[in-house]
């Protein structure tokens, strides 16, 4: 087995996945606040 060494490993994918995850978390938010808006203005 190898030697861990910090700072070597690649964490490119992981990176990918977690701005994924940042831009659905965004998105979702965003549709939600919108959905929320229309939902007052149409009740007004």
């Amino acid at each position: 087995m190898g030697e861990h060494i910090p700072g070597k490993m690649d964490i490119r994918a992981q990176e990918k996945t977690f701005l994924g995850f940042i831009k659905m978390v965004i998105w979702g938010f965003a549709l939600a606040a919108l959905t929320l808006i229309v939902m007052a203005l149409a009740n007004a």
